[in-house]
């Protein structure tokens, strides 16, 4: 999650084929999430583009974040032109892997 930039999101499906994995999963994942503002859950949303749940319960929260970075949400839905494509994502999770692997965060 921390490797989808601010103004971006994505899917549920896109983080689990990245860890090798399920979106149900992901979910799980997200909802077990602690920290949603530090570790952003709220940029993780369904494959139709529907928000679909937030850690801190109330997704008017998640909907708000969301806002807040300029992702537009219209009728429910996240349009596809914020989504991240999977390279990019992809590229974003090595790079955050090898600081963390650098400098002893993890």
């Amino acid at each position: 999650m921390l490797s989808i930039p601010r103004g971006r999101v994505a899917t549920y499906a896109q983080l689990a084929r990245l860890l090798n994995t399920s979106p149900r999963a992901i979910g799980k994942l997200a909802s077990a999430n602690r920290l949603p503002v530090i570790v952003p859950c709220h940029r993780v949303i369904k494959s139709d583009g529907s928000l679909g749940g937030y850690s801190a319960g109330d997704i008017n929260v998640k909907l708000k974040l969301l806002e807040l970075e300029g992702v537009k949400v219209i009728n429910g839905k996240v349009p596809r032109h914020y989504v991240i494509d999977d390279a990019t994502l992809m590229r974003n999770f090595r790079e955050l892997l090898n600081y963390t692997s650098s400098n002893a965060l993890i």
